[in-house]
């Protein structure tokens, strides 16, 4: 299972959607591992002023915390197997609207922030303690603003930007042939804003968007039949190679589209033209059907170069596939520990810094080696497996995603990733 994406929505927002993917998460293994999480923050309280490392969920999405907590499981789990202990860490969960600070004690060095948080918050706790603080799962337009609520580059996001998705859905359309598109998004749908961040990354890299309207991207009421008729005028008259459609494939909209190609009313050319390039995040395509047009869609969330082996262990020691949540609290577990195996390089303001052993630019060693270097005070490198675990400040580290094509329905053989 993959955990949803935040294009176009406040980071708050995408916890409500982080909510609604779970409830599909196997209950019973989602309740072991939050009694496990509740176990664990009973046994920190009564330490808390000795743990380095303070992580804070968000009330609720218990399923979602127990597929961090997977993750990061792992990742304590091989800290272990290099001879190491893992880091200190106490858990503890805050309300959406409740301060950080007086969960901070004192000694902490760390501080492991909710995924999806609102980032201000946490650019407050940052500036205002002068503590550094991780986003394992940050990857919505608030990272747009990392650079402003990031003066002295305190905030460290461990994953890709949502964007990369869009970037190489972008790549991939011109790959395909298809440089004169038409981008529609249903009005109704909460990712609809993709479309935008989509049309931008396609113009950028040289296609041509048509619209009749003012703004590039034709945005749709599904329930407005004349709205409706009206689109399907307009792609027939501009008979674009594809349309770019930010709307659930089994929708109104959708399959009003369709019906409309199959009874030859947008004049394609054939059956199969326009084709479709769906706009959405990759876990609401679970399923999409063959059509008689080719069909473009995200295959694959961004993620980093060590997701390979992380996710061959991670279905070893859990029986399922991760998904990038998991992989954040893996890259988070490792992280924080070799944070913890050596006194804290000084910045340039002269504070200690817990991350600034962290060298982006060097090459990457394995666990192993990074901690044996790590505790002679080496700067070093880890392969990530969220994320290429580059981190500087105020950037946001890259990844690789991965897009498909659903080959027409007519018996074509081509259905391969990019």
């Amino acid at each position: 299972m993959t955990p949803p994406a935040e294009v176009s929505m406040s980071d708050r927002v995408s916890e409500s959607k982080l909510g609604r993917l779970f409830r599909r998460w196997p209950i019973g293994q989602s309740l072991i591992v939050a009694a496990s999480l509740l176990g664990c923050q009973a046994l920190a309280a009564s330490t808390q002023e000795r743990a380095p490392v303070l992580a804070l969920l968000s009330e609720g999405l218990m399923p979602a915390h127990a597929v961090f907590r997977q993750g990061f499981a792992l990742g304590e789990e091989q800290v272990r197997q290099c001879g190491s202990s893992p880091a200190v860490v106490e858990w503890r969960t805050i309300g959406l609207d409740d301060d950080p600070a007086p969960f901070l004690g004192s000694s902490r060095s760390l501080v492991i922030a909710p995924f999806a948080t609102e980032l201000p918050r946490f650019s407050r706790l940052a500036q205002d303690h002068q503590i550094n603080v991780i986003l394992p799962y940050q990857r919505g337009a608030s990272l747009n603003q990392l650079v402003p609520l990031d003066p002295q580059g305190l905030l460290h996001p461990l994953s890709p930007s949502q964007q990369s998705e869009t970037d190489q859905l972008a790549v991939d359309t011109l790959k395909q042939g298809w440089r004169r598109i038409m981008v529609v998004a249903d009005s109704a749908d909460r990712d609809a804003g993709m479309a935008v961040a989509y049309t931008e990354a396609f113009a950028q890299l040289g296609g041509k968007v048509d619209s009749y309207e003012k703004a590039l991207v034709q945005e749709v009421n599904a329930g407005d039949a004349s709205a409706v008729s009206q689109l399907i005028q307009d792609v027939a008259w501009k008979r674009p190679a594809a349309i770019a459609l930010a709307a659930d494939p089994a929708g109104r909209l959708a399959m009003l589209l369709d019906q409309a190609q199959r009874e030859g009313r947008l004049r394609g050319g054939s059956l199969a033209t326009p084709a479709r390039i769906w706009l959405l995040p990759v876990t609401r395509l679970d399923a999409v059907p063959p059509r008689p047009w080719a069909q473009l869609r995200p295959d694959q969330q961004a993620h980093g170069p060590g997701w390979a082996p992380f996710a061959t262990s991670y279905q070893q020691r859990w029986g399922q596939s991760p998904d990038l949540l998991a992989a954040s609290g893996f890259d988070a577990a490792r992280l924080v520990t070799l944070s913890t195996l050596a006194p804290a390089p000084l910045s340039s303001e002269g504070l200690r810094d817990p991350i600034g052993w962290l060298d982006p630019d060097a090459e990457v060693q394995t666990l192993c080696q990074a901690i044996a270097l790590r505790r002679q005070g080496q700067p070093v490198r880890l392969e990530g497996a969220a994320s290429d675990l580059a981190l500087r400040p105020g950037q946001i580290p890259s990844g690789q995603a991965t897009t498909r094509v659903i080959a027409p329905q007519s018996g074509s053989n081509h259905d391969g990733s990019f």
